[in-house]
């Protein structure tokens, strides 16, 4: 089975390689990734304390597509593209309530029936104006910063090198946002991108994780597209990074686990005789309490 994949992924790297040599400029690829994350905190801690015997691991997936372009990228999640343009159609967003409320009044048991969204966030990279634009949302309000390509990451890339899902890959590491990541790239896979924020490395990012092991995204797949998916916020509030992630973490400490449920698709137990548990997110460099 292994040395199938294997073959897979070659003949896959030869179709890239040849659309490249092609002089096919205007080419656009999606890369799919999946994001596994543990979410669940207990009381004011930074991190999660899963030794504590309160404390129950709770776990998010999510599927996230990045769409390469020659010169710049847009990464998004999958769920919420698709939650988000049902709500965009003509009674839309009748249509959700409905499906929401046939789940919910069915006891909330088992798979959701309903779309929902996973990360909120959405991501367009531009390495000619070395700018991104970040667009999150809480709140019923869309939201937009500017953060930089390059800081403050500064890769450090080691003599350590693997073969994940068929690609041979390097490892770099870096200190982001809050925390550190180990990074594994392919310099066979020619972009200097990656899920979420991710940017600046030889090669694609094929796999990354935290150094607590509470976020990691791994790469599925890479293909051509000819309709690649373009943002779709309307009227963003204009913010600041930090601003915006203080802003969202007081948010969401002051919501129950039902509403933490339905919104964010975060299961909380939110009862009196349990801590008060509530996500910090994936970047910690703000102020919060």
């Amino acid at each position: 089975m292994k040395h199938i994949v294997r073959l897979l992924t070659v003949f896959n790297l030869l179709l890239i390689a040849l659309a490249i040599k092609a002089n096919d400029k205007g080419q656009v690829y999606r890369a799919v990734y999946e994001l596994n994350e543990i979410y669940t905190y207990i009381g004011n801690n930074r991190e999660p304390d899963l030794s504590d015997e309160r404390s129950e691991a709770k776990f998010r997936k999510d599927i996230l597509r990045l769409e390469l372009y020659p010169e710049s990228s847009f990464c998004y999640s999958y769920h919420t593209w698709m939650t988000d343009s049902l709500k965009m159609e003509p009674n839309g967003d009748k249509i959700w309530d409905e499906m929401f409320f046939a789940w919910y009044r069915s006891g909330r048991s088992g798979e959701r029936t309903y779309p929902h969204k996973r990360s909120n966030w959405l991501i367009e990279k531009n390495r000619l104006a070395n700018s991104m634009t970040v667009y999150d949302f809480f709140d019923s309000q869309f939201y937009q910063y500017t953060d930089s390509l390059l800081s403050p990451v500064d890769w450090i890339i080691t003599d350590s090198v693997s073969t994940i899902n068929g690609y041979d890959c390097m490892l770099a590491t870096c200190s982001y946002h809050g925390r550190d990541w180990h990074v594994w790239f392919s310099p066979d896979l020619p972009w200097h991108d990656g899920p979420w924020k991710f940017s600046g490395l030889p090669g694609l990012v094929v796999s990354a994780s935290d150094a607590e092991g509470l976020y990691r995204f791994e790469l599925k797949e890479i293909y051509p597209v000819s309709q690649p998916v373009k943002p779709w916020v309307r009227k963003p509030k204009k913010t600041t990074r930090q601003k915006f992630l203080k802003e969202n973490f007081e948010y969401l400490k002051q919501l129950d686990g039902g509403a933490l449920s339905a919104e964010f698709d975060i299961k909380i137990d939110s009862s009196p005789d349990k801590p008060k548990r509530y996500r910090i997110g994936i970047e910690k460099d703000y102020d919060y309490k």
